[in-house]
């Protein structure tokens, strides 16, 4: 694994590349683990079918109708472990990631039964997609690893891109949390957002870091504005969990925005 100068001289989208590919060719059950680190891809499968009910699914729900007409699109598939269950809960799913390894993620989908599912590759900034082709999007535990603030605020556009009016985005992105992390302290997490005020001043805060560890704080103050400037409405913010369903009082390492397209 490269180190955060490392992946910082190289670009961090080629680094996910090398290291996924490198995971892939070691073994499919290496690779279909490596994403969250689980002891086996049942495990991974089971615990992203809670992560989808926990931090996507409960969300949106109060803002969703129809879901079996509707197309969602997950950015950051990984090896599939979320886009199983939205499969489920939606007419037809779209992923889209960097890595090239998609050939694996099809045949454990159709393997588990999300037939519905398409996987495209994408190139760390843009979404291979048409405007106005899609009603929901989310993203979980990949905006943290998005090395500059520009590639965020492009993902956000490009999310309004793609949506249809009205359409529906659940992204999660890296918060500050010094206190909070894997606690249940309201406390503590109040704490941690006073700190996020002092300590990310431009309202985020870029670091050089080893693939798959945090390379992006973003306030949440900041990450709304923005969406508001790029023409969404902010309908709620949340924060993710530690770990679902043991950590569901735990709080975790993201901030989360429910946004609807103006």
């Amino acid at each position: 694994m490269g180190t955060g100068r490392d992946i910082e001289r190289r670009g961090h989208i080629v680094g996910f590349r090398e290291e996924i590919g490198r995971t892939a060719d070691a073994s499919p059950e290496a690779f279909l683990t490596w994403f969250d680190h689980a002891s086996g891809p049942d495990e991974a499968f089971i615990r992203g079918a809670w992560d989808f009910s926990v931090h996507i699914a409960q969300p949106l729900s109060p803002y969703l109708r129809a879901p079996e007409a509707k197309t969602v699109l997950e950015i950051g598939h990984g090896a599939g472990r979320i886009l199983a269950s939205a499969a489920r809960h939606f007419g037809q799913a779209v992923g889209i990631d960097v890595h090239d390894r998609n050939d694996i993620v099809q045949r454990e989908l159709r393997a588990r039964g999300a037939s519905n599912a398409r996987l495209l590759q994408t190139d760390g900034r843009r979404i291979p997609l048409p405007d106005a082709s899609i009603d929901v999007a989310y993203t979980f535990i990949v905006f943290q690893h998005i090395e500059r603030i520009e590639i965020f605020r492009g993902y956000l556009e490009e999310i309004h891109r793609v949506l249809r009016g009205d359409g529906l985005a659940m992204i999660y992105f890296g918060r500050w949390c010094h206190w909070s992390l894997a606690r249940r302290s309201r406390l503590r997490y109040v704490a941690d957002r006073l700190g996020e005020r002092v300590l990310l001043r431009r309202g985020y805060r870029e670091m050089a870091a080893p693939v798959n560890h945090t390379n992006l704080l973003v306030r949440v103050g900041f990450a709304s504005a923005l969406a508001r400037r790029i023409g969404f409405e902010v309908l709620d913010r949340v924060v993710s969990h530690k770990q679902v369903p043991d950590g569901t009082v735990l709080y975790g390492g993201q901030h989360g925005l429910v946004l609807r397209r103006t």
